[in-house]
């Protein structure tokens, strides 16, 4: 950004935009470790000064784009519980959403459940909120199940977790038995009613 200049703030959101694009391809084409701000400042045509103007390390930069990606989930998934009145499909729904989380992210968030304790404890921390507001907004979902008689009484916070992280485990699979889609459907079939047969044997 030339010095002088002045963006407006819809200026300036744009450029966030643009740098975190670039910077996202860089780490999922050379991964996080071997990115620079450097190589981000040339990719996104603006000199390293000017990209510190934006954002201070590529730290910044991961966290930044998280952020905005989990507040740009939750309003779909906030929609989603509007439209959707069966906690059951709901549920089904919010996961689906999950699953379509842009493939530039993915390497990113994959780094970040592996190596977030890298990172300085002011971005752990916005990191956790984030991923919280997240987490407690599908708690919610499975506690309305609950209230309503549909989902037996449970650890909400510990539901929460496991079904985020089985779209982890669908999305980074290196076995997969079939589409994302289709492990997602039989996923939330056992989490929702179990492997065991009506005739089992129950503990």
């Amino acid at each position: 950004m030339p010095k002088g200049i002045m963006l407006t703030p819809e200026q300036q959101t744009a450029r966030r935009q643009e740098i975190i694009a670039v910077a996202l391809r860089l780490i999922e084409e050379n991964g996080f470790p071997k990115t620079s701000m450097r190589e981000i400042a040339v990719l996104a045509n603006m000199g390293k000064s000017s990209l510190y103007d934006f954002f201070k390390t590529k730290d910044e930069i991961v966290v930044y784009a998280v952020e905005k990606e989990i507040e740009e989930t939750i309003q779909k998934v906030q929609r989603i519980i509007a439209e959707e009145s069966s906690p059951e499909q709901c549920l089904r729904k919010i996961m689906l959403n999950h699953l379509e989380v842009p493939k530039q992210y993915r390497t990113v968030l994959m780094w970040l459940n592996t190596e977030s304790d890298y990172l300085k404890e002011e971005y752990q921390k916005r990191l956790k909120t984030a991923r919280y507001a997240y987490q407690d907004i599908i708690k919610t979902v499975i506690e309305n199940g609950v209230s309503a008689g549909i989902f037996r009484k449970t650890d909400t916070n510990l539901m929460a977790r496991l079904l985020i992280n089985s779209v982890i485990a669908i999305v980074y699979t290196s076995r997969p038995s079939a589409s994302p889609e289709k492990m997602l459907e039989e996923t939330m079939n056992i989490f929702l009613h179990g492997i065991m047969n009506d005739g089992g044997e129950k503990l």
